[in-house]
């Protein structure tokens, strides 16, 4: 069982327990984001609907629907089956069937793309190919990464689809009692902050974070209490020269 599935559960076993203890007030239904799977095979023994869906998204695959499917209808597109030959393609605007239509539509309109980094073919020949081969193939890859298509791990995939999304905190059940009014409090001082040191208060912390926070020429992240950080946030740290505190 994986860690973000393995919180997932507890955070749900603790929730239902307080609301039915009544600490809790139950909240407000969160509306599930939108995937859709582009991929040119199915997916093996665990579909990837199955494996990168759950409460907070959604998913769909193209190819069960024989890509009749509206990418407008979506907020993410997860792209696999992406060969040297699909690669090169898309990059080119050469969109001759509809797998590579509905890939190259969602990069033009915009849409949040994530392309699974073990269905790049170019990446299996990292350390086997000719460096001048190699340079030329990858050169197609660095054009849709700097069109802001995201490369994420497969053990990530999951996490990413719902990076970002809010859930709202249960309200407390309290009585109704008379009190002396009195001033608030003064808030509590956040982390020391000397202009390049980010304070996170999200949990999940993604490798979009950190490049966030480089492009904003943050050093370090002041992260939360107990934070959730995927390999591929802590490798982008690493690479960027980001401290996490």
């Amino acid at each position: 069982m994986d860690m973000d599935l393995l919180i997932e559960l507890a955070v749900r076993a603790v929730k239902a327990y307080l609301e039915k203890d009544g600490t809790i007030a139950a909240a407000a239904p969160v509306e599930p984001r939108k995937a859709l799977v582009l991929t040119e095979e199915h997916c093996g023994e665990t579909c990837s609907i199955e494996a990168y869906g759950s409460e907070l998204c959604k998913v769909d695959c193209a190819l069960a629907q024989n890509y009749e499917v509206n990418v407008d209808d979506y907020d993410v597109v997860v792209v696999r089956s992406m060969t040297n030959s699909n690669l090169f393609k898309i990059a080119n605007g050469c969109t001759d069937n509809k797998f590579l239509a509905l890939a190259a539509e969602a990069i033009l309109k915009g849409k949040r793309v994530i392309m699974v980094k073990e269905c790049v073919e170019i990446l299996k020949y990292a350390e086997t190919a000719p460096k001048a081969l190699y340079n030329n193939i990858y050169k197609n890859l660095q054009i849709l990464l700097d069109s802001g298509v995201e490369l994420v791990e497969e053990e990530n995939v999951k996490t990413a689809l719902t990076d970002g999304i809010e859930i709202p905190a249960e309200a407390p059940k309290t009585a109704t009692v008379k009190v002396e009014k009195e001033e608030a409090p003064a808030p509590a001082p956040k982390a020391e902050n000397d202009g390049s040191v980010l304070v996170l208060t999200k949990r999940v912390v993604t490798e979009r974070d950190i490049k966030a926070a480089a492009a904003q020429h943050y050093t370090k992240i002041q992260l939360p209490e107990k934070p959730v950080i995927t390999y591929l946030a802590k490798d982008t740290a690493f690479e960027l020269g980001i401290e996490l505190l």
